[in-house]
């Protein structure tokens, strides 16, 4: 695991959070308002923010002065991504490496997010379709989450 930003975040309570790439209507306006009532938290959002609405997640979450923690899927960046830079100079921003791959791949995606889970006390996810392959992963979750509770918006 490489880690660049601030190390510090992953000692803060974690909340993961995921979204399909392929969500129903209403996944984006349950996500946002989700981003809104966590960045009036203390909490810290743990995701990859890829997909489309975990990117709307991430700029509410930036623009309202949270600080994040991005799971990559792939090797650590060589320059950090215009839009995360100023949060990253700030302190705000902590990028996870779990492959030293440089390409994203349908494993690596899913290393990713299983990774994501085991740093977070909370995950929450959109709503998604039974198909997705967030529907394994949250079954997976809600079977053996343990103390670590798991919920669809």
């Amino acid at each position: 695991m490489d880690l660049s930003g601030n190390k510090d975040l992953l000692d803060r309570e974690l909340v993961a959070f995921f979204a399909s790439r392929t969500s129903p209507p209403e996944a984006i306006d349950l996500a946002r308002n989700w981003a809104r009532e966590i960045a009036h938290t203390d909490k810290i959002v743990i995701s990859g923010f890829h997909s489309p609405i975990e990117r709307i997640v991430l700029d509410i979450l930036l623009a309202e002065g949270c600080s994040v923690v991005v799971t990559l899927g792939r090797a650590l960046y060589r320059k950090i991504p215009a839009h995360l830079q100023a949060a990253y100079d700030e302190g705000r921003v902590l990028f996870v490496s779990f492959r030293n791959y440089s390409r994203h791949s349908f494993s690596n995606s899913q290393l990713r997010n299983w990774a994501t889970t085991s740093y977070a006390s909370e995950v929450v996810f959109a709503p998604f379709d039974p198909t997705s392959q967030l529907s394994t992963l949250h079954f997976t979750l809600t079977l053996n989450s343990g103390d670590t509770p798991c919920r669809v918006l």
